[in-house]
C-alpha cells in the first residue's frame, strides 16, 4: 500500500473504500506517515475510532506521535464538531474552511495539507446524503491547484450502496483494497451538480469511453512487451547457458590440449633424469641428451603455441592488439611460413603447394601476417591430412589476396560462419585437437589490418579459405 500511495500527492481527491478495520489502517496509516515524512500537516478526523486507537495504529508505522503531535505537524480532530458544527449543514462553508487551513498551514511553514477521516460522522446525522455528494463535487473544484489533499474513508458495510455508488462518482481517484485506481466512473463536478448541458454529458461520456480505450490499449501494449521481455529473457537464459557449456568444453579441451605437450616433456626429462642418478656411467651420451633435448624443446613450441594463442584472445577482447606496420612482400611470407610446416606436412602426408611466384608487397605488421599464414596451413593439414594443400598468393592494383585450399573432410554449410567464433569447431575436438581459437584470432587479425577473410566448402570436398588485405593503409600516402 505504501507502494501504491506514492501516485497520490497534493491536489488529489480520493476515497477509501475498505471493509475492515485492518484494511483502513493499512491505507491511512502510511498515509499520515508519508505525508509527515513529506513536511506536511496531517490532519485526522476522528468518529468512529478513538485518539488512542489512531495513534496506536500510526505509532506501529513507525510515526513519532507525540513529536508529531507537539509540532502540530498531527492533528486529530473529532468529524463531527468539523462537519456537523453549523445547521443546517451548508457545504459551501466546509470548502471555505479548508481553504483557511490550507493558508494557515502553508503560513506555519508546512509543504501542504495531508486530511483524511472517517465518514461515518454521515450516519444518523441532519447533513443529507444529496448535502454529502454535494459537498464532494465542490472539493473536486477546490482540490486541483492546491496544497491540499484528502482522503476519505468509507466503510463499505456501514454505508448504503447508493450511497457508496454516489461516493465513487465523485472521486477522481479511488482505493480499493489494497489497489490505488484512476477512477473510470469519476464525473466531473458540473455533472453531479447537474450544471452540465447534454453537450457537456455527451462529451464526458465519449471521453470515459476512450479513456477505458485507452486503458485497454495500455494493457494490451504492456502484455505484449511483457511477452517480448519473457521471450528475450528466454533467448538470454539460452544463450547464457551455450556461454556456459562453451566455457566448460573450452576449460576441458583447454586442460587436455595444455597437457598434451606437458605429459611427453615431463616423460623426457623423468627419463633423463634416471638415466643420470642410476646409470653406471658418470656421463651419459651425448646422442641420447640431444634426442631428449630436442624432444623437450618440440613440446615446448607446441605449448607456446597454446599460450600466445590463449593470450592473443586476452588482447583482442580487451582490444589490446598492437599492431607494427611495415613493408613486407607477402610471397616472401608464405614462402618462410610454408619452409617452416614442411616437416608436418611430410608426416600428414599432405603436399604442400605453394604458387607465388611475383613478390606482392604491402604495409603490413610481419608477426601478425605470419600468425595468419600459420592458422591458415595448420588448419588444412588438419582437416586435409592425407590429401594436397594449395596455397595461393595473387596480386591486385589495391589488394593482396591469400589462398588456402585443402581437398580434406569439408565443413557443413551451417558451420561456415560459426567457424570464426571463440571457441567454435565444425567437427568433434575428440577427433581434431587445438582450442578452437585458430580461426578467431585469424578473423580479427586479418579485420586489424584492414582486411576480411571467407571460406567456401562441401562436406567431403574440403575447404578453402580466401584472405583480401588492402596493399595500403587508409590514409598512406601512395
Amino acid at each position: 500500500m505504501a507502494r501504491q500511495l506514492t501516485r497520490v500527492g497534493l491536489g488529489k481527491h480520493v476515497c477509501f473504500i475498505h471493509g475492515s478495520f485492518e484494511e483502513q489502517i493499512s491505507a491511512f496509516a502510511p498515509y499520515v506517515r508519508m505525508g509527515l515524512e513529506r513536511g506536511e500537516r496531517c490532519v485526522y478526523w476522528l468518529d468512529e475510532h478513538g485518539p488512542e486507537v489512531v495513534r496506536a495504529a500510526l505509532g506501529a508505522q513507525g510515526v513519532d506521535v507525540a513529536r508529531a503531535l507537539a509540532r502540530r505537524a498531527l492533528m486529530l480532530t473529532n468529524a463531527r464538531e468539523v462537519f456537523l458544527r453549523r445547521v443546517p449543514f451548508v457545504p459551501e462553508d466546509l470548502v471555505a474552511m479548508l481553504a483557511q487551513m490550507e493558508a494557515e498551514t502553508l503560513a506555519a511553514g508546512f509543504s501542504g495539507l495531508r486530511l483524511t477521516g472517517e465518514s461515518t460522522w454521515m450516519l444518523g446525522s441532519h447533513a443529507s446524503a444529496e448535502q454529502y455528494i454535494h459537498l464532494e463535487a465542490l472539493l473536486n473544484r477546490f482540490f486541483p491547484g492546491s496544497r491540499t489533499m484528502c482522503l476519505c474513508q468509507f466503510n463499505r458495510h456501514r454505508f448504503p450502496a447508493e450511497l457508496i455508488h454516489d461516493v465513487l462518482r465523485t472521486h477522481p481517484v479511488a482505493i480499493i483494497e489494497d489497489e490505488v485506481h484512476d477512477n473510470l466512473i469519476y464525473e466531473w463536478p458540473e455533472l453531479v451538480l447537474g450544471e452540465a448541458s447534454a453537450r457537456r454529458r455527451v462529451e464526458w461520456m465519449v471521453a470515459q469511453l476512450k479513456r477505458e480505450r485507452e486503458t485497454d490499449r495500455k494493457l494490451v501494449e504492456l502484455g505484449m512487451k511483457l511477452a517480448e521481455q519473457v521471450e528475450e529473457n528466454a533467448r538470454l537464459y539460452e544463450e547464457s547457458r551455450a556461454a556456459v557449456r562453451m566455457r566448460d568444453e573450452f576449460l576441458s579441451v583447454a586442460s587436455h590440449e595444455l597437457k598434451t605437450p606437458l605429459t611427453p616433456l615431463r616423460l623426457k626429462l623423468q627419463g633423463l633424469r634416471r638415466e643420470v642418478e642410476t646409470g653406471e656411467a658418470e656421463v651419459v651420451p651425448r646422442e641420447r641428451v640431444v634426442r631428449a633435448v630436442q624432444g623437450a624443446e618440440q613440446q615446448l613450441r607446441k605449448l607456446t603455441v597454446l599460450v600466445d594463442a590463449l593470450l592473443d584472445v586476452s588482447r583482442l577482447t580487451q582490444g589490446r592488439l598492437a599492431l607494427t606496420w611495415e613493408d613486407l612482400d607477402l610471397t616472401e611470407v608464405v614462402r618462410e611460413v610454408a619452409e617452416r610446416f614442411a616437416q608436418q606436412a611430410a608426416k600428414a602426408g599432405c603436399a604442400l603447394e605453394v604458387e607465388a611466384e611475383r613478390p606482392v608487397v604491402g604495409r603490413w605488421d610481419r608477426l601478425r601476417l605470419e600468425q595468419v599464414v600459420t592458422n591458415l596451413l595448420s588448419n588444412a593439414l588438419k582437416y586435409g591430412a592425407g590429401r594436397p594443400v594449395h596455397v595461393t598468393v595473387e596480386a591486385e592494383p589495391e589488394r593482396a589476396v591469400l589462398v588456402v585450399h585443402d581437398e580434406g573432410i569439408g565443413i557443413e554449410p551451417e558451420h561456415l560462419e560459426r567457424i570464426f567464433g571463440k571457441f567454435e569447431r565444425a567437427v568433434s575436438g575428440r577427433h581434431y585437437g587445438g582450442l578452437g581459437l585458430g580461426l578467431y584470432i585469424t578473423r580479427q587479425i586479418v579485420q586489424a589490418l584492414g582486411g576480411d577473410i571467407e571460406v567456401r566448402s562441401e562436406p567431403g570436398r574440403g575447404a578453402t579459405f580466401r584472405v583480401v588485405l588492402p596493399r595500403r593503409r587508409e590514409g598512406d600516402a601512395g
